[in-house]
């Protein structure tokens, strides 16, 4: 269900469906009022402008209630993003994956601390994205976690981890998933540290239509609704944010 309500808001879905009423309405003056009304928006969410300013609640909101200090972090959690095969017939962590294992070997060079990756199976004869991780980047120190298939149940089996280190965790994640990943975590009661990560600056370019605007505008399209999702399914307690 939540697949099908994404495909439907975000690009190229939201596209097609108002084609689609474009298409079925009555009327030439209609018709046309519709398709211009298509185009105008697919301008508009093809602005890398627009999409920073519509992600900016994600980005903005984790760096105004959450310390980012690392003094007091006593270990570090890497949350991944997937796993693909290459063109050898192997496994490998996907981009998303990639950046976040760079940004705790980035914390890594600065403060001596232990790691921990958590990543399940998530695909059909595949190893966990845990160790896929850990075996790609030759991270021999790192401990792993490979139950979890998703946000939440990450939270919910590290939960008794974060207790060990006095909730000085830092989450490692993506710049668009650490909201959720904040609010998960503080819901199985841990407190944690977010990365600090660079917040988007406008730029003149950013008023000039690319695709790089649609994936802005998907990549929040995707976070906002699963957090909606999550607090419908009580996933997220905001009771316990208090």
């Amino acid at each position: 269900m939540k697949d099908f309500i994404l495909s439907i808001l975000t690009i190229p879905g939201l596209f097609i469906l108002l084609y689609f009423f474009g298409l079925v309405s009555q009327g030439y003056k209609k018709k046309l009022k519709i398709f211009s009304s298509c185009l105008f928006i697919m301008f508009i969410i093809s602005l890398p402008f627009f999409g920073k300013i519509f992600s900016y609640p994600l980005l903005g909101l984790p760096k105004f209630f959450i310390s980012s200090d690392l003094n007091d972090v006593k270990s570090a959690v890497v949350l991944t993003g997937g796993i693909y095969k290459n063109i050898i017939n192997k496994w490998q962590p996907s981009k998303n994956t990639e950046e976040r294992i760079l940004y705790a070997k980035k914390i890594l060079n600065k403060k001596d601390i232990p790691i921990i990756i958590s990543g399940g199976i998530t695909q059909k004869n595949a190893p966990s994205e845990a160790e896929v991780a850990k075996e790609f980047y030759n991270l021999v120190d790192a401990e792993v976690e490979t139950e979890s298939l998703n946000t939440y149940q990450s939270a919910q089996n590290l939960k008794n981890y974060c207790k060990i280190f006095d909730n000085n965790l830092i989450i490692i994640t993506d710049i668009f998933h650490s909201l959720r990943s904040y609010l998960s975590f503080k819901s199985q009661g841990c407190n944690t540290i977010l990365y600090n990560y660079n917040s988007y600056l406008i730029e003149l370019k950013d008023f000039i239509p690319s695709l790089y605007g649609f994936s802005l505008f998907n990549n929040a399209v995707y976070e906002y609704v699963a957090i909606i999702y999550y607090l419908v399914t009580f996933k997220i307690n905001l009771l316990s944010l208090f």
